[in-house]
């Protein structure tokens, strides 16, 4: 079982516990440790997943753990978020304050973020200008990483001039969570 199939197990029974995993390697502060230790095995992600794979009361036993840190999850999750905000919120002010100090705006931040709409644009409009068709299975698979690449770009780019809706996702879901304690 690979890293993504025991994540998705693992948010599947526990959502807010599985919302600190990410890409093998990047799972937030010391979730793996909790988690291992509630699995009874060592913390590795390669220990966790077997023992997910081999015992099927695991996710149970994750159920359990949610249930009863649900509380210290939730301010840890909402902590991520704030720090996440903050880093945006240095960007953005950093800008603000180098135009302010030199009088002019940083045009290398303006040229860099045309580049990459444009290069978005013109790798989309290349493919039905020239369509799929007429490519190679190597050239295919050469654009469509480019694709990925420069559209993660263009999402950054976006964000960055005009916010993104993700911080409110995460407060209307943390309003609900709370308004389900209250009706309990």
């Amino acid at each position: 079982m690979d890293w993504k199939d025991t994540i998705a197990k693992v948010t599947s029974a526990a959502p807010l516990l599985g919302s600190f995993f990410g890409a093998p390697g990047t799972a937030i502060g010391g979730i793996v440790k909790l988690v291992a230790s509630a699995l009874g095995v060592e913390p590795s992600e390669e220990a966790i997943a077997a023992e997910i794979q081999q015992n099927p009361e695991a996710l149970l036993k994750l159920k359990e753990l949610e249930s009863t840190h649900r509380i210290e999850l939730e301010k840890l999750l909402l902590e991520k978020e704030r720090i996440r905000l903050q880093d945006v919120q240095n960007a953005r002010q950093r800008q603000t304050e180098t135009e302010k100090s030199t009088g002019k705006r940083d045009m290398n931040l303006y040229v860099l973020a045309w580049f990459g709409v444009l290069g978005y644009l013109a790798l989309i409009i290349y493919l039905i200008a020239f369509g799929l068709p007429k490519m190679t299975v190597e050239l295919a698979l050469m654009v469509g990483n480019l694709i990925g690449i420069v559209g993660g770009k263009y999402s950054s780019i976006y964000d960055y001039f005009f916010g993104s809706s993700q911080g409110s996702a995460h407060k209307t879901a943390t309003i609900d969570t709370m308004m389900e304690k209250k009706g309990n």
